[in-house]
C-alpha cells in the first residue's frame, strides 16, 4: 500500500507540473451552411505546424457547436471538413476566444467526393447508422494489439476476456475488412490482430448481414468492422514469440494474417507454462454460441444442461500451474459476387492445477455449520471446435445460407480433498471425466418477393451426447442413511450418466411492409426435442463393480418436447419513438417416461412483449423491454433417480416439474456527446419469477440432498451499472459501477429459507499521457458482498487500489508495470487478507525494426494466494486461492 500511495504521489505531481507548464485555452466556435442551417458531426482538426501533427480535434453537436483545447499563444491550422461540402482551411493563434467564438459556413460541394477520401481526412465520419473512427488519431503509438486500440476510442470498452462495448452494448460481432473471423467472436481478434495495421474502425449500428431483410431491419445488434491499412493487404503480417526463463518456463506464440478482397485467412497457435491464455474452456462451450434457438425470440425456452458439469475454469489470478496449447486456423473466400464460403479449425489442449482453502458456512444447519475444506485439482483436456458456413446471394432478393458447427471434447478433472467437520476429518478423491460431443446443422433462406412482401424460412438440427463420469473415494462412509455399502476403507462409488439430445427447430416468417413507418412481422414455428438419460452408481472393491441393489440409484428415462407457436410483431415509428409490440402464442405438449410411469402434460400460453426505443439524437437514446418468459426444463432435472454430485451431495429429480414463468424488464440510457467528449450509459433490469425451479434440500450432517420443485413464492432480481467517462485534452476520467440485489427461496427440509444476495462494486479511474512518453490509468475498486440466510448473515468487504503505467525512454525502451493492492475482509468470521500483484515488462525494440526482446516478471512481490467469495442456496463460502508463483522470462518477438 505504500508503494501504491508513493505512486500516486508522484503521478500527481507531474500531472500538476503539466498542467502548469502548458496553459490551456478553450476555442469554440459554430459550422452552418450558407443558409445558416448547423451542420452536426462535421470535423474540426488543429494541425501543429511544427510537428505537421494532430493536436486537436472535435465534431460539431446537433447545434453545430465545437470546442477545441489548445495551448495559448501557439499557431494551428485549422482544417473544418463535413462530407458533401467543400473544406475550409485557416491559420489561427489559440488564445481564449469564449467572448467571441468562430463562426464558419461550409459551401457545397458540386462534386461527390469519394468515401475513401473523406473518410481519410476526418477523424470521425457518421453516416446514418456508420460511424468510422480513424485509429491513428486517437491512440498513442503504445497500442500492441487490436484491444488497446478499440480502448482507446470514445465510448469504447474492452474487458480481460476480449468482449467489446459500446456505449454499454455488447459487440456481437467482429469483421476485418468486411469479413468475419473466427465466427465474429471478438476475444481471439482483440487479443492477436497487431494494432499497428489498423487504420480506421466502422460501428455498425442495427447491424443485419441478411440483404433481404434490410428493410424490415428489427435488430439493435452492434457490429465492428476493422479496416486495415492499405500497404497491410495481399502481404502475410503478423508476430512470432519464443520466450524461455527458470524453472522450465516457456511461451512460443505466432500470429499470421492474409488479407485480399476474394480471400482472408488467419492462423493463431500458441504453447506456454505461464498462464497466458489464449483459449480457454469457458471459450470452447461459448464459443460462436451456437446454432439454432429460434424459439427464444418468442418468449419461450427450453433450458439444456451445459457440457462443461461444473469444470473449474483456471485463469493467472486462481491457479497455480498452467499449461495450454493452441491452434485455431480460419479462412473466408469468395469465390464470386453471389458467393461466400467460410470456416475455422480451433484445438485447445489444457493441464491446469488448482489449489484452494475455503470455509463453508451452511445455511439452516443446525449446531456446528462450519466447514474447513482443503482442496487441489489437476484439470486436463483436449477440445476441438470446427465450423462450416456457405452463404449464397445472386441477387439482394434473395440469399440461402447453411452452417455447420461440431464440438468434441476429451476431459479430465482430478481432485484431492480434505474436509474437517464437527472434529471429523474426511479424506476425499475425486475424478471426473467425459468425453462430450454435438453436431449442430442450420438452413437458411430470405426473399424480398417486392419491396413490401419478405419471406425467410430457418431451420436447425442438432444433436448432443454427454457421458459424466464421477469416481468418488472417501475415508467417511458416504450417505450412510441412504445408500448401503459393503464396508471397506476408502469408500469407492462410480456414479455413470449417459445423456443423448437431439433438437430440431424450424420458423417461417412473414413480413408486410405497410409504409415507411410500420410494419407487421407474422411467424410460425415449432421445437421438439427428445432426450434420454441412463445413471448407475456401483460400488468399487479392489477395482471390481458391484450392483447396489437399490432401484433409487438407477435412472433409465425418456423426454420429450414439443413447442408450436404462432407470432404477430408490429414495427412502428412515432417521430423519434420505435413502437415494437408482439404476441405469441404457444401450444405445448410435454412427456417423460420413467420407471414404467409416464407423466405428460399439454400446456397453451399466450405471451405478450414490448420494446420502445426513443432517439433524442443519433448519440443520444432511451429504451425500454418487456420480455415475459416460459422457461420449461430438461431431462436433468426430471430424472427421479439419485445421483451422487460431490462427496456431501446428492440430487434427485422430480418428473411433475412445470415451466417456470418470468417477467423480464429493462430499461438502458446511452447519451455520447462528440462536442464534450462526454460519455454516460447505465440500465437497470428486473426479474421476477413464478413457480421458479428451486431445491428442498434435506440435510444430515453435512451432507445434503437436493431435489428440485416449482417453489410457489416468487423470486427476484434486481440489477443497475451505470458508466461515465469523460475525455479532456491531456487526461480522462472515469466511473462506473454495478449493483446486483437477488432474493431466492429454496426449502430447508420443511422450513422455507429466503436468500438475500447484494452485490456492490464501484470503480472510478484517471488516465493521463506525460510528455507523450509515460501514460498513467490509476484507480480504485471498492467492493462490497452481503449475503443473508434465514439464520445467517456475512458480508466481504475488498478495496482495490491499482495503476498501469508504461513509459518510453532512451531510444527504444518501454517498461510496463502493472500494480494492484487489495484489502479484503470477512467481517463475520474477522478474517483480514492484504495481497499485492505487481507485473513489469520491459521492452527494446531499434525504430522500425522487426526484432523486439521483452523481460517480463509475473507477481513480482510472491503473493501466493488471493481471497474471494460466493454464496449458493445452502452455504456462504470464503476462499483463498493460490496462484502462480514469481516467475522471469525472456522473449523475443518477429513481426511478420
Amino acid at each position: 500500500m505504500k508503494k501504491f500511495i508513493l505512486i500516486t504521489i508522484v503521478s500527481l505531481f507531474c500531472f500538476s507540473f503539466q498542467a502548469q507548464a502548458q496553459k490551456k485555452v478553450p476555442y469554440i466556435g459554430q459550422i452552418t451552411d450558407t443558409l445558416g442551417v448547423p451542420l452536426q458531426f462535421a470535423n474540426i482538426l488543429a494541425m501543429d505546424t511544427v510537428k505537421n501533427s494532430i493536436a486537436a480535434f472535435g465534431v460539431t453537436d446537433p447545434r453545430g457547436n465545437f470546442r477545441l483545447t489548445l495551448q495559448e499563444g501557439k499557431a494551428y491550422k485549422i482544417k473544418i471538413s463535413f462530407i458533401g461540402f467543400l473544406p475550409v482551411e485557416s491559420m489561427i493563434k489559440a488564445y481564449d476566444n469564449t467572448s467571441a467564438p468562430l463562426s464558419i459556413a461550409l459551401r457545397e460541394n458540386s462534386k461527390q467526393l469519394g468515401d475513401v477520401e473523406v473518410v481519410t481526412e476526418m477523424p470521425v465520419l457518421i453516416q446514418g447508422d456508420t460511424i468510422t473512427y480513424k485509429a491513428d488519431v486517437f491512440t498513442k503509438g503504445n497500442e500492441r494489439k487490436l484491444g488497446d486500440v478499440l480502448n482507446e476510442l470514445p465510448g469504447f470498452e474492452v474487458n480481460e476476456d476480449g468482449q467489446v462495448k459500446v456505449e454499454g452494448q455488447t459487440i456481437n460481432k467482429l469483421m476485418v475488412d468486411g469479413k468475419e473471423a473466427f465466427g465474429g467472436d471478438t476475444k481471439l481478434m482483440t487479443k492477436n490482430l497487431p494494432a499497428n495495421v489498423v487504420d480506421k474502425v466502422q460501428l455498425l449500428k442495427n447491424f443485419n448481414d441478411v440483404a433481404p431483410l434490410s428493410s424490415v431491419n428489427q435488430s439493435e445488434a452492434m457490429a465492428l468492422n476493422i479496416m486495415l491499412k492499405e500497404d497491410k493487404k495481399n502481404i502475410l503480417f503478423g508476430d512470432l514469440t519464443a520466450g524461455a526463463g527458470p524453472e522450465n518456463r516457456y511461451l512460443g506464440h505466432a500470429n499470421a494474417f492474409y488479407y485480399s478482397p476474394k480471400t482472408s485467412l488467419n492462423f493463431i497457435g500458441g504453447a506456454n507454462n505461464v498462464g497466458k491464455l489464449t483459449f480457454t474452456m469457458s471459450d470452447y462451450f461459448r464459443f460462436s454460441g451456437g446454432l439454432g434457438g429460434f424459439a427464444g425470440r418468442s418468449g419461450s425456452g427450453l433450458r439444456l444442461s451445459s457440457n462443461n458439469l461444473g469444470f473449474p475454469v483456471a485463469e493467472r489470478n486462481n491457479a497455480q500451474e498452467l499449461k495450454n496449447e493452441t491452434l485455431a486456423f480460419n479462412f473466408n473466400s469468395t469465390p464470386s459476387k453471389s458467393w461466400n464460403i467460410s470456416g475455422f479449425a480451433i484445438g485447445s489442449k489444457v493441464n491446469n492445477t488448482l489449489g484452494s482453502v475455503s470455509r463453508r458456512n451452511y445455511i439452516l444447519q443446525t449446531g456446528d455449520n462450519q466447514e474447513i475444506l482443503t482442496s487441489a485439482t489437476n484439470t486436463r483436456s483436449n477440445a476441438g471446435l470446427f465450423k462450416f458456413n456457405t452463404k449464397y446471394t445472386p441477387n439482394p432478393l434473395l440469399q440461402v445460407g447453411y452452417d455447420a458447427l461440431v464440438r468434441i471434447s476429451d476431459s479430465e478433472n482430478i481432485t484431492t480433498q480434505n474436509s474437517e467437520f464437527g472434529g471429523i476429518n474426511n479424506a476425499i478423491g475425486g475424478v471426473t471425466a467425459q468425453q462430450p460431443w454435438s453436431i449442430q446443422n442450420q438452413l437458411s433462406a430470405f426473399y424480398a418477393a417486392d419491396d413490401k412482401n419478405v419471406l425467410s424460412l430457418e431451420a436447425s438440427y442438432e444433436y448432443k451426447f454427454q457421458d459424466p463420469l464421477y469416481d468418488l473415494s472417501t475415508s467417511e462412509r458416504p450417505f450412510a442413511s441412504l445408500i448401503t455399502l459393503s464396508d471397506d476403507n476408502p469408500f469407492n462409488i462410480l456414479q455413470s450418466r449417459v445423456i443423448k439430445t437431439n433438437n430440431q427447430e424450424a420458423i417461417l416468417n412473414y413480413y408486410r411492409i405497410l409504409n415507411k413507418t410500420n410494419h407487421i412481422n407474422l411467424s410460425v414455428g415449432n421445437v421438439y426435442t427428445e432426450q434420454s438419460m441412463t445413471s448407475d452408481l456401483v460400488q468399487l472393491v479392489n477395482d471390481n463393480e458391484f450392483d447396489l441393489g437399490n432401484p433409487d440409484l438407477i435412472n433409465d428415462v425418456d423426454y420429450r418436447f414439443q413447442d408450436y407457436y404462432a407470432g404477430v410483431t408490429l414495427k412502428t415509428k412515432f417521430g423519434r419513438l420505435l413502437f415494437t409490440p408482439s404476441l405469441n402464442l404457444h401450444y405445448y405438449q410435454i412427456e417423460n417416461v420413467q420407471r414404467g410411469t409416464t407423466e405428460r402434460f399439454d400446456k397453451t400460453l399466450l405471451l405478450p412483449s414490448v420494446s420502445a426505443r426513443y432517439k433524442f439524437s443519433s448519440s443520444h437514446s432511451l429504451s425500454f423491454n418487456y420480455n415475459p418468459r416460459a422457461e420449461f426444463t430438461d431431462i436433468q432435472n426430471l430424472a427421479r433417480g439419485l445421483i451422487v454430485r460431490s462427496y456431501n451431495s446428492l440430487f434427485g429429480g422430480n418428473p411433475i416439474l412445470k415451466n417456470s414463468f418470468y417477467h423480464n424488464l429493462s430499461m438502458n440510457y446511452s447519451n455520447f456527446s462528440m462536442y464534450s467528449f462526454f460519455n454516460l450509459y447505465g440500465g437497470l433490469n428486473y426479474s421476477k419469477r413464478f413457480d421458479d425451479v428451486s431445491n428442498i434440500i434435506q440435510f444430515n450432517g453435512l451432507e445434503r440432498v437436493n431435489t428440485p420443485i416449482n417453489i410457489d413464492v416468487a423470486n427476484e432480481t434486481m440489477s443497475g451499472n451505470i458508466n461515465a467517462d469523460k475525455r479532456f485534452d491531456s487526461f480522462s476520467i472515469n466511473f462506473s459501477g454495478r449493483v446486483s440485489r437477488s432474493i431466492s427461496n429454496n426449502f430447508i427440509g420443511d422450513i422455507l429459507n429466503e436468500n438475500v444476495s447484494f452485490q456492490q462494486t464501484y470503480t472510478t479511474g484517471l488516465s493521463t499521457t506525460f510528455f507523450k512518453k509515460l501514460n498513467i490509468d490509476i484507480g480504485v475498486e471498492k467492493t462490497f458482498n452481503r449475503y443473508d440466510g434465514n439464520n445467517i448473515s456475512n458480508r466481504f468487504e475488498n478495496d482495490k487500489p491499482f495503476i498501469k503505467m508504461d513509459v518510453r525512454f532512451l531510444k527504444g525502451f518501454r517498461l510496463d508495470v502493472d500494480y494492484e493492492y487489495n484489502n479484503y475482509q470477512n467481517k463475520a468470521n474477522d478474517i483480514q487478507s492484504d495481497f499485492e500483484i505487481l507485473d513489469v515488462e520491459l521492452t527494446y525494440r531499434k525504430g522500425k525494426s522487426p526484432w523486439e526482446f521483452r523481460v517480463e516478471g509475473m507477481n513480482l512481490l510472491n503473493t501466493t494466494g488471493i481471497r474471494r467469495d460466493s454464496f449458493s442456496e445452502s452455504l456462504i463460502s470464503t476462499y483463498e486461492y493460490f496462484i502462480q508463483k514469481r516467475y522471469w522470462l525472456l522473449s523475443i518477438v518477429y513481426d511478420l
